[in-house]
């Protein structure tokens, strides 16, 4: 992890991120409340499909809550996901996107 951003190089070429700058890579930006959901921002890459998933605990059993979720474009970019209906009708969750084949 050259750049100190937390990705191995291999994970960086996985995601395409640049393995040379910390302000390049595959990550969660944040998560805001959006009526009763949640918005998910996150950092990826054109011409990946990434699958946003949640667990009850960080340790816990991750489940896909997307569908996949083709990404435009060939260039880094920030997209978003909306968890719909999850503050009144889900416990706390814990969130990731993984990237899918």
């Amino acid at each position: 992890d050259p750049d100190g951003d937390g990705q191995s190089n291999y994970a960086e070429f996985l995601t395409r991120t640049d393995p040379t700058t910390n302000a390049s890579a595959f990550k969660l930006l944040g998560a805001t409340r959006e009526g009763a959901g949640v918005r998910l921002l996150w950092q990826t890459h054109g011409g990946l499909t990434n699958v946003v998933q949640a667990a009850a605990s960080g340790g816990g059993n991750f489940a896909d809550i997307s569908p996949p979720l083709v990404i435009a474009g060939d260039a880094a970019v920030t997209t978003n996901f909306l968890d719909e209906g999850v503050l009144t009708n889900a416990p706390a969750r814990f969130y990731r996107i993984r990237l899918a084949p």
